[in-house]
C-alpha cells in the first residue's frame, strides 16, 4: 500500500502510512476547518509513494474564496469642489475577491458613470472615477461611494462625503423694509440691504448707481458699507438703477437691479424764458415741457401784463401723456400781450417755479450777421452767421450764392450754418444771406468769397514742400556755420588766456642831466577834457607807474633839451607803430601816434618842478577816434 502525505509548501500537514487492505484503496482527506482570508490562492499537494525509487505521485490543489471588501474611501482632491466646473472623484475599493463593484449616490439618487472602473496589477484594489459637474442645489448634500460584492449579499461597503461646494456669492438686494418704493420723496432718507451668500465668503462689496461705482461719502449724505447703503436726504439725481456686487475667489456676484423712484416736484426743461411771437387774431402754439416725477397731471397757465394777471381757460391747452402741455393762444388786441406763465402739478405738489414766455406782436425777423467762411475749397465752402432775432416765429436761413447775375446754388436751413457745394473752382462768388418768417423776409447781408483754383491747390502744395525743403537746407547750412563761430571764439578766448593783450605805456622817465620835460601846453595835440579812466590791459598798473615818477630836473635846465626817443615795437602791442608811449608828439608825428603829457599846472617853486599826478592818454589804430587814459 502507498504511503499518503498532504503538504502545504515544504512542511507535511497529514499523511497515511501504508495499511494492509483487501480492497488496495488508500484515502486521506484534509479537512480546514475554518478558512480565512490567508487561505486565498493557498496551494495545497497531496502526495503517493511506496518506495524510494520511484518519485512519488504530486496532485496540487489551490484554494478560491470570495472575500468581500475590506475598506473603501473617497480620495481627497487639491482642489476645492466649485459650482459648475466639471471634475473628477476617485474612489478606491480595496480587499474584494473577484473586485467589487462601485457605485455612485447622490442622496438616495444613484449617479450615471460613465469612466468603466480599474483594477490593479494583484487585482486587490479598485478605482472608480466619477466625472461630475456640480450645481447650486447640491452644496451640503451627501455624495456616496458604495462597493459591493457580486456573490455575496451582506458585504457591502461605503464611504460619504458632505459637499462643500464653491460658488459665486448670490447677491439679493432690497430696499429697506420699512420704505415704500412708491412714496419716496425728495429729502428721505432712503437705505438698502445686500444680502449676500457666498463660498468662501466675499471680501468685498461694491454698490452701483446707473452702472457707476459709488463711494463713501459721508458730506454727501452716502454712507456706503458691507451690507448697507444710505441715502442721506435723497435727490432726483440719485432716483435710478441700483446694484450691488459682491466679490471672492470664484468671481462676481451681482444682484439683479433694484429701482429707485424719487417723487418731485415739476420743474421746467428749459429755464431760459423763451419769445414767442403772435399776430393778432392769429393763432400761436406755446409748449410747455417739465420734468417731473411722477408726470403731471395738471396745468395752469397765466397772462400778465399791465392789466394784471390772468388765468387762462383750460380750453385754450391741452395736456399730453407725455406730460407736456400745449397752449393755443389767440391775441386780439394789443393788451393781449404780455408775460405767459406755465405751472405743472403732480402728485409732489405744484411747480414752485413757473416756465416763462415772453408773448410780443410776430414781425419779421432780423438778418444774420457776422457771417465768415469756416472751409473753402475748390468747388465748396462752409459758411456760418450769427442769427438775428426771430420775430417771435419759427424761423427759416437761407443763403444764396450769386456769380454776376447767375444764381450758382440756394440753401436754406433751421440754423445760420450752410455748406454749399459744386460751386465751381476759382470762381469770385457774392453770397446773399436772409431769414424768413410767417410775418415775412428780412434785411438781407452779403458776404464775397473767391473758391481756391485746382492750379492754386497743387502749386501751393509743392511750394509748401519746396519750403519745407528749403527750410531743413537753411537750417543745416546756419547750423554748420553756428558751430564754425562758436569753436572760433572758443579758440580765441583760449589764445587770449595763454597771452593777454596789453599795452605797456610806461610813463615817461626823466634824468636831470637830460633836461626838463615839455610842458603840456606846448604839445601840438591838444588832450581830451574828459578822457576813459580804463586800464589798458589786465597786467597794465597805473597806480604803480604813477606813483614812481621820476626826478624832476634841477631848476634851470631848459625843457626843449629833453630829446624824443626812437621807435619801438612792443611784444604786446595790436600793431606796429612809429611812436610809442616813450615818444612825445611832435608838430608833424602822426595822429594816431601815443603822446604823454604832463601836467599843464606844473609849477616851479624852490628850483624844482613840483609833484603832480599825470595823465596818460593812448590812441590806438583799432580805435581811430576814441583814447585810452589813466590817471
Amino acid at each position: 500500500m502507498p504511503r499518503i502525505r498532504w503538504w502545504k509548501e515544504d512542511k507535511v500537514i497529514a499523511k497515511l502510512d501504508p495499511v494492509e487492505d483487501e480492497t488496495r484503496l488508500s484515502l486521506l482527506e484534509l479537512r480546514i476547518p475554518s478558512l480565512k482570508r490567508d487561505h486565498f490562492e493557498a496551494v495545497y499537494s497531496c502526495t503517493a509513494d511506496n518506495n524510494a525509487i520511484v518519485p512519488p505521485l504530486r496532485v496540487n490543489v489551490q484554494i478560491q474564496l470570495y472575500l468581500r471588501p475590506l475598506s473603501v474611501e473617497i480620495l481627497e482632491r487639491e482642489q476645492p469642489l466649485s459650482v459648475g466646473q466639471e471634475t473628477d472623484i476617485a474612489c478606491k475599493a480595496v480587499g474584494a475577491r473577484p473586485p467589487a463593484t462601485i457605485t455612485w449616490w447622490l442622496g438616495d439618487k444613484k449617479m450615471v458613470v460613465n469612466t468603466p472602473q480599474t483594477n490593479s496589477e494583484d487585482r486587490n484594489e479598485t478605482i472608480s472615477f466619477l466625472r461630475w459637474t456640480p450645481r447650486m442645489e447640491n452644496d451640503g448634500g451627501v455624495l456616496t461611494c458604495r462597493a459591493s460584492h457580486p456573490k455575496l449579499e451582506h458585504a457591502t461597503l461605503e464611504t460619504t462625503m458632505t459637499l462643500d461646494l464653491h460658488y459665486v456669492p448670490i447677491v439679493e438686494l432690497q430696499l429697506g423694509s420699512k420704505l415704500n418704493p412708491n412714496d419716496i420723496e425728495e429729502g428721505d432718507d432712503v437705505y438698502f440691504e445686500c444680502i449676500v451668500r457666498a463660498n468662501p465668503p466675499s471680501y468685498k462689496v461694491v454698490w452701483e448707481h446707473n452702472g457707476q461705482v459709488m463711494t463713501h461719502n459721508q458730506r454727501a449724505g452716502v454712507i456706503a458699507g458691507s451690507a448697507h447703503l444710505a441715502l442721506q436726504g435723497v435727490s432726483r439725481d440719485q432716483a435710478g438703477q441700483y446694484v450691488c456686487v459682491a466679490s471672492n475667489v470664484e468671481g462676481d456676484g451681482r444682484s439683479l437691479p433694484v429701482s429707485l423712484q424719487v417723487i418731485y416736484k415739476p420743474i421746467c426743461k428749459n429755464t431760459v424764458t423763451a419769445i414767442v411771437g403772435a399776430a393778432i387774431n392769429e393763432a400761436a402754439r406755446v409748449a410747455c415741457e417739465v420734468d417731473a416725477f411722477p408726470l403731471p397731471k395738471n396745468f395752469q397757465w397765466t397772462l400778465n401784463n399791465t392789466l394784471g394777471t390772468t388765468e387762462l381757460d383750460a380750453g385754450k391747452f391741452t395736456i399730453e401723456k407725455s406730460g407736456r402741455s400745449i397752449l393755443t393762444y389767440i391775441p386780439t388786441s394789443d393788451m393781449d400781450y404780455g408775460s405767459l406763465a406755465c405751472r405743472a402739478t403732480n402728485l409732489a405738489g405744484q411747480q414752485i417755479e413757473p416756465c416763462r414766455y415772453t408773448l410780443l406782436p410776430a414781425v419779421k425777423p432780423d438778418p444774420p450777421g457776422n457771417c465768415s467762411t469756416l472751409n473753402l475749397t475748390d468747388d465748396s465752402a462752409e459758411i456760418k452767421c450769427v442769427a438775428g432775432y426771430d420775430g417771435g416765429l419759427q424761423t427759416t436761413y437761407f443763403v444764396e450764392a450769386w456769380e454776376a447775375d447767375e444764381l450758382i446754388a440756394n440753401v436754406s436751413t433751421i440754423l445760420p450754418v450752410w455748406k454749399l457745394q459744386g460751386l465751381g473752382s476759382g470762381k469770385a462768388l457774392q453770397l446773399v444771406f436772409y431769414a424768413s418768417n410767417a410775418r415775412g423776409r428780412s434785411e438781407i447781408t452779403t458776404l464775397r468769397i473767391h473758391t481756391l483754383s485746382r492750379l492754386a491747390l497743387h502749386t501751393e502744395a509743392k511750394n509748401n514742400y519746396m519750403i519745407i525743403d528749403t527750410n531743413w537746407a537753411l537750417g543745416i547750412v546756419a547750423g554748420a556755420l553756428g558751430t564754425l563761430a562758436a569753436v572760433a571764439v572758443i579758440a580765441v578766448l583760449a589764445r587770449r588766456r595763454q597771452r593777454p593783450m596789453e599795452y605797456d605805456v610806461p610813463l615817461q622817465t626823466m634824468k636831470a642831466s637830460k633836461g626838463a620835460m615839455h610842458s603840456s601846453n606846448n604839445s601840438p595835440i591838444q588832450d581830451d577834457k574828459n578822457p576813459d579812466v580804463v586800464p589798458l590791459g589786465k597786467d597794465f598798473n597805473c597806480t604803480r607807474d604813477s606813483e614812481l615818477p621820476p626826478e624832476p630836473p634841477p631848476y634851470g635846465i631848459a625843457l626843449s633839451n629833453i630829446q624824443p626817443v626812437g621807435a619801438s615795437k612792443s611784444a604786446h602791442s595790436l600793431h606796429d607803430r612809429a611812436n610809442t608811449p616813450h615818444t612825445l608828439n611832435t608838430p608833424g608825428s602822426d595822429g594816431q601816434s601815443i603822446s604823454t603829457l604832463t601836467e599843464d599846472r606844473r609849477s616851479l617853486t624852490s628850483g624844482t618842478l613840483s609833484r603832480r599826478r599825470e595823465v596818460v592818454t593812448t590812441r590806438t589804430t583799432l580805435l581811430t577816434n576814441a583814447r585810452e587814459s589813466c590817471v
